[in-house]
């Protein structure tokens, strides 16, 4: 008789997870006198978020922070986005969820 291990989805996703690196990088465009970069951070730790870069560029009167994040899943993500915008009525939010495989995914 030969007895067979039970399978599980999980075990191959357990597996494919140290291969790949999940980051979420939040474009995030306000006016000068909008929102303070203190008030995005503020945001950012109250959703555990590690920052990996953090780039703010001036065009014309408005700002873009480009800040992209790692250690949070995409549920997170999209509730942080949200969190951003509920924080002034003018701003505008954009998230990219990326997938960095190889390696990309040894940088942790």
């Amino acid at each position: 008789m030969t007895s067979q291990a039970s399978y599980t989805p999980s075990q191959d996703l357990s597996a494919w997870r140290d291969q790949f690196r999940l980051t979420h990088t939040f474009h995030i465009v306000l006016g000068s006198n909008e929102l303070t970069t203190g008030q995005l951070e503020s945001t950012l730790k109250g959703a555990n978020a590690h920052v990996d870069k953090w780039v703010i560029s001036r065009r014309g009167g408005c700002y873009e922070h480009c800040i992209t994040v790692d250690g949070i899943g995409d549920d997170s993500a999209r509730e942080l986005r949200r969190e951003f915008a509920s924080l002034d009525g003018k701003i505008k939010v954009h998230v990219e969820h990326m997938v960095h495989f190889g390696a990309e995914a040894a940088h942790r």
